[in-house]
């Protein structure tokens, strides 16, 4: 029978690379923003995935979900769009 081996109290936390699948635009725009910040995509994802992890997991359900083009953009809530023919 085998023996479930005891807790260690230092372990070793090294960085590792593994793959994640997103649309290529999302890539893009990481890499984009990773260049912006002077870091590169694998850090700035494996950052992004940690802070994630940190706030607990959060679905985000505060951003504008993905729409399949059937609903018509909001109306301006700008002053000008009232005053320039908008309806009041």
């Amino acid at each position: 029978m085998s023996r479930i081996p005891p807790r260690q109290q230092n372990l070793e936390d090294p960085d590792k690379r593994f793959y994640v699948v997103a649309p290529a635009s999302v890539r893009l725009a990481l890499q984009q923003e990773a260049f912006r910040r002077d870091t590169d995509l694998w850090d700035l994802g494996g950052a992004v995935l940690s802070a994630w992890l940190a706030a607990g997991c959060p679905d985000f359900c505060d951003f504008p979900q993905e729409s399949d083009g059937d609903e018509s953009p909001s109306p301006s809530s700008s002053p000008l769009a009232d005053s320039e023919g908008g309806e009041a």
